[in-house]
């Protein structure tokens, strides 16, 4: 009788997998402040503290959101490496800490503040349409009160040379950083403005 002989798939005809490949790991972006100007007027005696901002889960997370039209997507395996609410918090305490003219500008519930700086993010993300990265911001500051004192939407865009993941992310971060130094701007002034209002009332 004949023995029938029974070989592993591996020693006939190599290894083969039955599972499909697993994907790449999301390429991980940095939303953060960078190089920041100081403000070149009077510094102001007050602490202001920022909240994290509020928004759609949507945009504050961690997906890199691009609209065309109607529709929202996230850019493919791309990813920033913080949610997106903590990473603007933390830019815009960083901004206004080095345009130099709070006291101090602190994350809120951190230390005691003179000022409250509360807003809202109702855009951050990549227009098809304009090739453009476009960020908005519904800013508040108010008194320890929490009396508002002044209020704006602050809009800032940053243009796409192409559609690559790399530079979508840039020109979001790119749009960010000059929105939180327009907030820096019209927040230190409101505040100015507030002071001085009240030195004349008195």
């Amino acid at each position: 009788m004949r023995a029938i002989l029974f070989f592993p798939l591996a020693v006939l005809g190599g290894c083969v997998s039955l599972l499909p490949e697993p994907p790449p790991p999301p390429r991980t972006y940095v939303l953060e402040a960078q190089s920041v100007e100081a403000l070149q007027a009077a510094p102001i005696d007050a602490v202001i503290s920022i909240a994290e901002p509020a928004g759609e889960r949507t945009l504050l997370g961690a997906d890199l959101i691009w609209r065309t039209g109607d529709t929202i997507a996230y850019v493919d395996q791309s990813a920033w490496s913080n949610r997106a609410a903590d990473s603007l918090q933390q830019m815009l305490v960083e901004t206004m800490t080095r345009q130099g003219r709070f006291r101090a500008a602190v994350r809120a519930g951190d230390a005691q503040s003179d000022y409250a700086l509360r807003w809202e993010i109702l855009d951050f993300e990549v227009r098809e349409e304009t090739m453009t990265a476009r960020f908005v911001a519904d800013v508040r500051v108010m008194e320890r009160g929490r009396q508002i004192i002044a209020s704006r939407i602050i809009t800032a865009e940053a243009p796409l040379s192409d559609r690559s993941s790399s530079i979508a992310a840039n020109a979001l971060a790119r749009a960010a950083r000059e929105g939180s130094a327009r907030i820096g701007v019209f927040a230190s002034d409101a505040v100015a403005q507030a002071q001085a209002s009240a030195t004349t009332s008195d």
